[in-house]
């Protein structure tokens, strides 16, 4: 369904060129804190061995998973729910090279899968159901799963 297609590049496009990222993927742990504020949700923290996982529940009901390294930085992103968040916040620097990539011919309608060198992303879904996810392949630590992204 070609609709459905355009409708999701709209978006990103949209989000990508909208006001300028305060802080997202590849940024430290205080950037999580900024991502809450900005998204108007509340952050709740899980700590881990080599990763830890900051959760933003927002108003609309979408819930956005961060990732961080040891070393503070943020390597991974998810999102789920009946919004799309603001991926220009989410995706930060990396948010205008994946709308460049993104504007390549798809063949699937309900799933965008853009991979660069830098960094991969994945997003789904239809009417009242969002998921994706945002990885920088550099920043993944050693002895972590990408199925532990979610």
């Amino acid at each position: 369904m070609k609709p459905t297609r355009s409708v999701f590049f709209s978006m990103l496009v949209a989000a990508c060129i909208s006001a300028p990222a305060i802080a997202a993927l590849g940024s430290d742990a205080a950037s999580v804190e900024a991502d809450g504020v900005h998204l108007k949700g509340a952050v709740r923290v899980t700590p881990g061995v080599s990763y830890s996982m900051h959760e933003i529940s927002l108003p609309s009901g979408t819930v956005v998973h961060e990732y961080l390294s040891p070393a503070g930085k943020v390597f991974g992103v998810t999102w789920q729910g009946p919004r799309i968040p603001d991926l220009r916040q989410l995706l930060g620097a990396f948010s205008s090279q994946l709308a460049a990539a993104a504007n390549q011919p798809h063949y699937n309608h309900r799933h965008l899968s853009v991979q660069t060198p830098d960094v991969v992303f994945e997003s789904s879904g239809r009417m009242s159901r969002f998921v994706g996810r945002a990885w920088v392949p550099a920043l993944v630590p050693l002895d972590f799963s990408l199925s532990d992204l979610h």
